[in-house]
């Protein structure tokens, strides 16, 4: 029985490895790719060119709200004698396995490679991989802030500066980073909730403090939303007003997440089952995403998270995702590991039906690889670029412009202006 229990591990250990592998191989052929430009990696950039003087003080760049943690990682990057998008891809890629690392340090997980794939194969960090945005690097500086926080919450003290000058600079590079402060106070109050119930007049205090502070937030709202960009294009005032239009964000994010668990955005899959007029991918990536939900929060019972400080900080992001009014499947790329760790542990400890298990992770993998497949595709030839990239025909006429420039010799090539031809500025400076 030992035997035959040892054979089926070994054979579970190399098909991991066989997994993981041919996954990382496919990943790492992106970094041939040429520059990847969406909408916030132009802004990103921008700001960049404002840092070395390339654009003034009245510029967009220079009041930009998005913060400059990661266009100074940008400048550096600009410094090294590789290739910009081969930087971009290769830190992105990294940055993703390490956090991947270091969650398996914070949560028990029963095979790694195959924990560290299901990450790599996710569409949406396949997608943002090549891209120049903040969100991956992100995801690493987030998850080791959590890393040493819970280090420091468990006795070891000297984690403090650490924990501390990540967490400064996750907030640097995405705003969403100031998670891991309430994400904490909630983790120490629910740890030591038996100590605290029996102090009634602390316990009020707090009550006190914490309906004032609401209560200011909802007073003074509209001169918050003034100051800070992100409590403006939350637009909270609206969901305060008509408490039914937060049913519209959750269909959003719902959505999000069953894009994320199907592993295939909506506009690959909305063509190939709509039904006449009826949009039946919509209704089951939504369905799909409140079923997914719904098991993460059985393996979080099951799994006895709630003691965990991982948990909390990122059940506190997941909920300013679902606050935001926006649809935007990039914003779920720190939480996807956080998913990816609960679904798939679920599927192996608790489900005893073998089919239910393998069916799922099937389809995950089996998506991809054809997004791996589609990217590499991008990425190494350029009229499969051309055909294939972004959406925008505008965008896509700059990028075959910059191709064609590229086969001219370096003399012979025009040169753009930033502030008449933003985009081709930035490809012939930065796609080398």
């Amino acid at each position: 029985m030992v035997t035959a229990v040892n054979h089926q591990n070994n054979k579970i250990n190399k098909l991991a490895l066989w997994l993981f592998c041919v996954a990382m191989f496919l990943v790492l052929l992106n970094i041939f790719t040429p520059l990847r430009l969406i909408t916030d990696g132009i802004r990103y950039l921008d700001i960049l060119e404002y840092f070395k003087g390339g654009l003034g003080n009245n510029s967009t760049a220079a009041h930009e709200v998005l913060p400059h943690g990661y266009p100074w990682l940008l400048f550096l990057f600009d410094k090294l004698p590789l290739p910009f998008p081969m930087v971009i891809t290769t830190v992105n890629i990294f940055c993703v396995l390490f956090a991947c690392y270091l969650l398996t340090k914070l949560l028990q997980v029963d095979n790694k490679l195959i924990f560290y794939s299901l990450v790599l194969l996710s569409f949406i960090n396949i997608k943002h991989f090549t891209m120049p945005v903040s969100d991956q690097v992100f995801t690493l500086l987030f998850v080791a802030s959590i890393y040493l926080w819970s280090k420091f919450c468990c006795g070891r003290r000297y984690y403090i500066i650490a924990a501390l000058v990540l967490t400064a600079a996750a907030i640097f590079v995405r705003t969403a980073g100031i998670a891991i402060v309430p994400g904490i106070i909630i983790y120490l109050i629910y740890n030591n909730r038996a100590k605290l119930a029996g102090r009634k007049i602390l316990i009020a205090g707090i009550t006190i403090i914490l309906l004032a502070a609401i209560a200011i937030f909802v007073i003074k709202l509209s001169v918050l939303e003034a100051k800070i960009g992100y409590l403006n294009q939350l637009n909270l005032g609206t969901m305060i007003k008509a408490p039914s239009s937060i049913i519209g964000r959750l269909q959003l994010h719902f959505k999000e997440l069953g894009e994320m668990v199907l592993n295939i955005p909506y506009s690959k899959l909305a063509g190939n089952i709509k039904v006449g007029g009826f949009d039946t991918a919509e209704y089951l990536l939504v369905v799909l995403g409140a079923v997914t939900l719904y098991i993460a929060a059985r393996a979080v019972v099951k799994l006895k998270l709630m003691g965990t400080l991982a948990f909390w900080v990122f059940l506190i992001y997941l909920v300013m995702i679902f606050l935001w009014p926006f649809y935007d499947t990039r914003f779920l790329i720190p939480v996807i590991l956080m998913f990816i760790y609960l679904l798939y542990t679920y599927l192996i400890k608790f489900i005893k039906v073998h089919y239910l298990k393998t069916v799922p992770l099937l389809i995950y993998i089996s998506f991809g690889f054809l997004s791996l497949a589609y990217s590499d595709a991008i990425s190494l030839n350029k009229t499969f670029f051309l055909n294939h990239y972004g959406a925008d025909p505008t965008l896509t006429a700059k990028y075959r412009i910059h191709f064609e420039d590229l086969k001219l010799k370096t003399d012979k090539r025009p040169v753009y202006n930033i502030n008449d031809n933003n985009v081709l500025f930035l490809l012939e400076k930065y796609d080398r």
